[in-house]
């Protein structure tokens, strides 16, 4: 993912030409590679972490090609560069070649107070070329600025107007269905018509899987503020690095355990394969601070593979198709056996939007659904 890049980009933006501000940026790129690993790596974010409880406005980028980039405010130009010479030290080597500045320097003191726009044309060069995807001509498809420009917006916008939701349903007594919880979405459509209208944001998927990220944190804080969403069970489509994230932190750190208890937090199957690692090690702590867990999208083929159990997942979603019906039996005798193991997994049969997707749920043994046909059956007392 290039969201490191995105978030130094849009933080160089926001900032402008803030007086007393100065960046330094460590070439760790140009190191050989047999020093650029994770401890030196980590120790070196350590002093700069050390040396930014000096100001509280200070921040640190890890980018995507290892370089690090520490921003500050009102911080001495000789503290700064001590620290670089401190750095440097962990490492033990000198770069190879120029870096970016075509210099052979390990660090570049960098003063943005004084309009000095070398990082700021990095960033945007790093950003593009994450994002860049090359159509039928080989050249760059969509616009980077408009991406940048709703990115920068939603951090400073209420989206609480495009914020919608979409029960999934429990069937109790006589075919009566019960919501167990909300799930809460951004309208992609309402984001368009409101921050790019005429232009489509799904269409390059790089840059919209960056666009979650920051839509995720927007998510986050409008869930924390609003009180009413502590009183009802609700989920939240998040990505995996969101989890990483210090908006994710505060928003943690709001809710009462009592609340914890009541969010599903759904991640998209893609995201839990590509960062598999990563959802391993925050899946337990997740679920002992009250969450529930879903794996989203899944497929009766993909299912076999998950230990959802071992995921500590309490929902796996999903998706009603051709293909899915096509696997019903599979299905039913998959999710059969699971709870003949005691698995403990609820399966949600999502997109439900016509009657044959009910067939599917009721022969497969789907606990929960969800979509537009059940919120229509709902809506006018018709049982299952």
């Amino acid at each position: 993912m290039a969201a490191p890049n995105t978030n130094l980009l849009i933080y160089l933006k926001q900032i402008g030409t803030m007086p007393g501000c100065r960046a330094l940026h460590l070439h760790i790129s140009n190191l050989p590679k047999g020093v650029r690993t994770r401890d030196n790596i980590t120790q070196a974010i350590g002093l700069l972490n050390d040396l930014s409880r000096r100001t509280p406005t200070s921040r640190v980028f890890l980018l995507n090609t290892l370089d690090v980039v520490f921003v500050s405010i009102n911080l001495d130009t000789g503290l700064l560069r001590q620290t670089a010479s401190n750095i440097h030290k962990i490492f033990g080597r000198e770069p190879v070649g120029s870096n970016v500045y075509t210099t052979e320097d390990f660090a570049t003191l960098i003063d943005i107070a004084a309009n000095d726009t070398r990082l700021l044309a990095y960033a945007e060069t790093l950003f593009a070329s994450n994002v860049a995807e090359p159509n039928a001509d080989g050249k760059m498809r969509g616009s980077v600025q408009i991406y940048l420009q709703v990115m920068e917006r939603i951090g400073s916008t209420d989206i609480s107007t495009i914020l919608l939701s979409q029960p999934a349903y429990a069937t109790v007594a006589e075919g009566k269905m019960v919501p167990v919880f909300r799930e809460m979405y951004v309208s992609i459509k309402a984001l368009e018509d409101a921050f790019c209208p005429g232009a489509s944001l799904v269409k390059r998927r790089t840059l919209f899987t960056e666009l979650t990220e920051h839509l995720d944190k927007a998510v986050l804080k409008v869930v924390a503020r609003q009180p009413e969403f502590g009183h009802r069970s609700l989920s939240l489509n998040l990505n995996l690095m969101t989890l990483t994230s210090r908006e994710f932190a505060a928003f943690d750190g709001a809710m009462t355990e009592d609340q914890r208890s009541k969010i599903v937090l759904e991640f998209h199957r893609n995201d839990v394969v590509a960062n598999f690692a990563l959802f391993q090690r925050l899946a337990p702590s997740l679920t002992e601070r009250g969450y529930s867990l879903c794996i989203d999208a899944l497929d009766a083929h993909l299912l076999a593979h998950f230990d959802l159990k071992g995921l500590h997942c309490r929902f796996a979603k999903l998706f009603w198709s051709q293909d899915a019906l096509a696997s019903g039996n599979a299905l039913r005798d998959l999710i059969a056996e699971r709870a003949n193991r005691d698995e403990g997994v609820e399966y949600i049969l999502a997109r439900c939007d016509n009657a044959a997707a009910i067939r599917l749920a009721k022969h497969a043994g789907f606990s929960l659904l969800q979509g537009k046909l059940i919120d229509h059956m709902v809506k006018h007392d018709i049982p299952l």
